[in-house]
């Protein structure tokens, strides 16, 4: 059997050698114009794939050339076509091939840069590619708005048979869940270049397809929040419609990454240090320049004894106690509340002792992204009996707050529907692809996976009105929560994190909670601890009774009054 190392794909090779001088060609335009449309339209990385294909993989119609030929969608072109006559007579009648087809072919290089994966078509199949597409996902786009945009001249009745030919919903919403998905999308300036044609105005197409754009994201969005008439989307520097809802979620200022001297790691700023601390600091920089005589063994000797084994042994020894306990049989039940009074750096450093050694200081400058164990958070059920409210906000995850005073946990709300899943989803992928400063989104699905474990959490949320569920059952939603945990990769995300933090410092302050969980698990939830006791006790009584039965307890009892 061939191996798949010698495995070839089957091509025109005259045709690809033709195709690349002709994109050189056309490459060699001004250096402004060409950086204006960049890639936006990516494969959906494996690692996120693999979890689950039918997220990422349209089931119902294509748009755009990445999944084109495939022949279970082929059957959804003839609705194109009726959307192509549709807008033929929006056009005044005009012809689609020289008005529309024509006008996307001076755009051929600017199409295929949108896209991450070689689009291996000629110049007019790509052309009438777009065209059709773009009519079909324009008219679906106003359709799916139809309540809200009044200004819409699309019939909604005609497109209506069009979008549900079965009289059915299931239909609609597979088309709409498969116009979300990463590798489904189509550039933006192709829309925005359609409502050039129909209005004949640039600045009508533009303020159209705002308007579009905004009801559309308000409609599909997990997050119940509305946009104002007059925001602005930006969607010039969008595209298309799935990264036009990411930063509708996700504003460009939360994507920030956190400075170096984040929270814990803070330089100390000399404007803030005293009098006397700025005096010391000076004479200990004189002294310190100073490399001969007493003064240099002086200088050097704080810093030996610091570096030195002996206290390093002893600063170690309370983490080096609490392993040893924790693999102790009976002890073992000791070690959570001892680690409580062990600051958890120290415990990562022990545990990452061997890994940095050797390396040098450029680890020291890099940015280091967060553990699980950073993102670990008590569950929504262990919250709420620690007395955390959680309330709702219509806004974006920017909202996202702790309320430390009042014990009050402010989180978005979200609507979870059949669609939910498919857009959670991609909107992670995007994330992934673009490769922002920081997941944020990504950190957000971290955030509600590691609060919601059970369907009592669900419950919890549902009741406060975070969570608006309109799936079968709660367990279908922590399903859902707990089944996008796994991220391609975790960065910091300052607000995120001060957050999570702050919930963990409230929730440990809650020595109730400690003490309940601990005599709970530990003691009336094992039956090797009661086992042990009820020996102990046995033992006990066993040894007092011989005792006695020597030294007459019942005379001593007696003489000693009691």
């Amino acid at each position: 059997m061939e191996s798949n190392a010698n495995v070839q794909l089957k091509i025109d090779e005259n045709g690809w050698v033709i195709q690349i001088k002709e994109s050189l060609d056309i490459l060699q335009q001004d250096k402004e114009e060409e950086e204006e449309f960049c890639m936006s339209i990516f494969n959906v990385p494996k690692e996120l794939l693999a979890q689950m294909p039918e997220a990422y993989t349209p089931q119902s119609v294509s748009i755009g050339p990445y999944h084109h030929w495939r022949s279970e969608l082929y059957d959804m072109e003839r609705y194109k076509l009726a959307s192509a006559r549709r807008f033929q007579k929006r056009i005044n009648g005009r012809k689609f091939e020289p008005v529309v087809v024509e006008e996307f072919k001076k755009y051929d290089w600017q199409i295929r840069s949108c896209y991450h994966k070689f689009i291996d078509y000629k110049e007019e199949t790509l052309a009438w590619i777009m065209a059709l597409d773009a009519t079909f996902l324009l008219e679906c786009l106003q359709f799916y708005v139809r309540h809200a945009d009044k200004s819409s001249d699309v019939d909604v009745k005609q497109l209506g048979r069009v979008l549900h030919p079965t009289g059915t919903g299931s239909t609609h919403n597979s088309i709409f869940r498969d116009l979300m998905m990463l590798e489904n999308q189509l550039p933006l300036f192709l829309l925005q270049n359609l409502l050039e044609l129909q209005l004949g105005s640039k600045a009508k197409a533009e303020e159209r397809l705002s308007s579009l754009l905004r009801l559309v994201c308000q409609e599909l969005s997990p997050f119940s929040f509305k946009l104002p008439e007059n925001s602005n989307l930006h969607i010039n520097e969008r595209g298309h419609v799935l990264e036009v809802l990411y930063y509708a979620v996700v504003p460009v200022s939360s994507s920030q990454i956190p400075n170096s001297t984040e929270e814990g790691n803070d330089a100390p700023d000399t404007e803030d240090m005293s009098t006397v601390t700025k005096a010391f600091s000076l004479l200990w920089k004189t002294l310190s320049s100073i490399k001969v005589g007493p003064f240099r063994f002086l200088t050097e000797l704080p810093r030996r004894v610091l570096n030195g084994r002996p206290l390093r042994f002893l600063m170690k020894l309370p983490l080096r106690l609490l392993s040893i306990i924790g693999n102790l049989p009976v002890l073992s039940a000791l070690k959570k509340p001892l680690a409580l009074f062990v600051d958890k750096d120290d415990i990562k450093s022990e545990e990452g002792e061997g890994d940095g050694e050797g390396k040098g200081d450029e680890s020291s400058v890099k940015i280091i992204p967060p553990t699980r164990e950073e993102l670990a958070i008590p569950s929504v059920a262990d919250l709420y009996s620690a007395g955390v409210k959680f309330v709702p906000t219509d806004g974006d995850l920017t909202t996202i707050q702790f309320d430390e005073k009042t014990a009050t946990l402010y989180l978005p709300k979200v609507k979870l529907d059949t669609n939910t899943e498919v857009i959670l989803r991609n909107l992670v992928a995007l994330e992934a692809s673009a490769a922002p400063v920081a997941l944020v989104f990504t950190r957000y699905i971290d955030f509600m996976n590691g609060m919601i474990d059970s369907e009592e959490d669900v419950r919890l949320l549902t009741q406060s009105g975070v969570i608006s569920n309109h799936l079968q059952s709660d367990g279908e939603v922590a399903s859902l929560w707990n089944s996008m945990g796994k991220s391609v990769r975790l960065t910091k995300v300052a607000y995120l994190d001060k957050v999570i933090k702050d919930i963990n410092t409230h929730y440990n302050r809650k020595w109730n909670v400690v003490v309940v969980e601990f005599v709970n698990e530990r003691i009336f939830g094992s039956w090797k601890f009661l086992s042990l006791v009820a020996a102990a006790i046995l033992l006990a009584v066993t040894c007092l009774q011989a005792f006695c039965s020597v030294y007459n307890c019942k005379k001593w009892f007696s003489e000693s009054g009691l």
